[in-house]
């Protein structure tokens, strides 16, 4: 029985420890979205301008 219960604690951190990963990955991907973004507003009004 303790080693299932250890087995259950290890899965628990591993999911935290992913959970956790995944999140400063999603901050990281946020804080790169309005450079992205704002380079394709400037193509699409430089496409415009040109139209």
């Amino acid at each position: 029985m303790a080693l299932y219960l250890s087995l259950l604690a290890l899965g628990v951190a591993g999911a935290a420890v992913i959970r956790e990963l995944a999140a400063t990955q999603a901050k990281q991907r946020a804080a790169l979205r309005p450079v992205r973004s704002e380079s394709a507003d400037r193509q699409a009004g430089r496409d415009a301008r040109r139209g």
